[in-house]
């Protein structure tokens, strides 16, 4: 039997939002050629998180005490969300450095 609730549905959100910000930290490495080891760092930091609320997520749902608390989802949901609209801008970022460099 599962379990589900409001807080699991912003724990899929925190999810998605991480794979999305995986992709585009991924693709700011791709676009700028390489990084420092502080970005894979960072990279490596959005898995973990990623991983941790995959397993969270499946051990509430498959209880029926639940374990996740859903203020604390809410709040690592809108930390998410800010942490991927930064990753979107600085991608943007180093687009827009790219495309005014001239190419030799």
């Amino acid at each position: 039997m599962l379990y589900w609730g409001l807080d699991d549905d912003l724990v899929v959100s925190i999810l998605l939002m991480n794979l999305v910000a995986l992709y585009v930290a991924f693709d700011i490495t791709r676009v700028s050629k390489g990084a420092p080891r502080g970005w894979y760092v960072i990279i490596g930091a959005f898995a973990l998180y990623l991983l941790y609320r995959g397993v969270q997520l499946y051990f509430d749902v498959q209880s029926p005490v639940n374990s996740i608390d859903t203020w604390e989802a809410f709040i690592s949901s809108l930390a998410s969300v800010l942490l991927l609209v930064g990753l979107v801008m600085l991608n943007r970022n180093f687009r827009s450095h790219l495309s005014s460099v001239p190419s030799s």
